[in-house]
């Protein structure tokens, strides 16, 4: 008895997934097999895969054939937006006459590239309005001065042409000249002289005509009240020009009424005295600290 309870006790401590499972008499204990078939694909299970890729491409190129000559994707309409009334004018002109084809394949990048080309844009965006509208935002370029140059041309501040000028006193702004017409250095001398207005204190641009490069980095400055040719440092116009206003006094209860000033010198400045009418005594030229 003691022997039995002993392998009964052995049997019960075995763990639970280790013990065979109860069989009935006359049954036999069979090992498990896995199922080994494999399926292969026929042919005709290819040419449905086949078929069926082949009407999924076939239903994207129709549906990419009607979108791109749909009626109602024709771009019909172009909206310009633009703060320059004759700009404005000139592309809604161009844009008048329906030329632009399907809104999918308005190429947006080589459009706007063309419409950069015009001398008064400086920047544009444009935008699909779906189905059939382009919005075009221009940003114009502003007018600085006019320039001197083969004949007198309106530019902004990047000495961009815009047009020509037929009478300054349609735009009232200073005109940037050289002295040898801008034959070299142009664009060194334009940032200088553009520099030198922007810097310049609102009155004293507002008397300026006009502002004369030399070729060696001296500014001339004229103004439209006042006969005295002021010439100033490029790299410190505005101080050159006030030490000019705070000092005329003096120099001209010493030498007269002036007619030129170089400031372009380092602790000095030459003074030419302005020609007395009708006296043929030659004009000298003072220099003082």
């Amino acid at each position: 008895m003691a022997t039995v309870i002993g392998e009964l006790g052995r049997e019960k401590s075995r763990p639970l997934f280790a013990r065979r499972p109860f069989l009935r008499p006359g049954e036999r204990d069979l090992p498990l097999q896995k199922n080994k078939r494999r399926r292969a694909l026929r042919l005709k299970h290819v040419l449905v895969l086949l078929g069926l890729q082949a009407g999924f491409f076939l239903a994207v190129r129709g549906a990419y054939l009607f979108l791109i000559t749909w009626d109602q994707l024709a771009i019909r309409k172009v909206e310009v937006v633009c703060a320059k009334d004759n700009l404005r004018q000139t592309l809604e002109n161009h844009f008048a006459v329906p030329r632009l084809g399907n809104i999918l394949l308005c190429d947006i990048q080589a459009l706007r590239g063309n419409i950069r080309r015009l001398a008064w844009v400086k920047d544009v965006s444009i935008q699909k309005v779906f189905p059939s509208e382009l919005r075009i935002t221009v940003v114009e370029r502003t007018p600085f001065a006019v320039l001197e140059r083969d004949g007198l041309l309106l530019a902004d501040e990047e000495g961009r042409v815009l047009e020509r000028v037929y009478s300054l006193e349609e735009y009232r702004l200073p005109v940037i000249s050289d002295e040898n017409g801008f034959a070299s250095n142009f664009l060194e001398k334009w940032e200088a002289a553009s520099r030198c207005l922007a810097t310049l204190p609102p009155a004293e641009r507002d008397r300026l005509a006009g502002v004369r490069c030399g070729d060696y980095g001296s500014l001339e400055l004229l103004f439209k009240d006042d006969p005295v040719r002021v010439v100033v440092d490029r790299e410190s116009p505005v101080e050159s020009l006030a030490l000019f206003r705070r000092r005329r006094p003096e120099w001209e209860r010493l030498f007269g009424p002036l007619a030129a000033v170089n400031m372009c010198y380092d602790s000095r400045v030459y003074l030419r005295a302005a020609e007395p009418a009708g006296d043929s005594v030659p004009n000298l030229t003072k220099e003082t600290e």
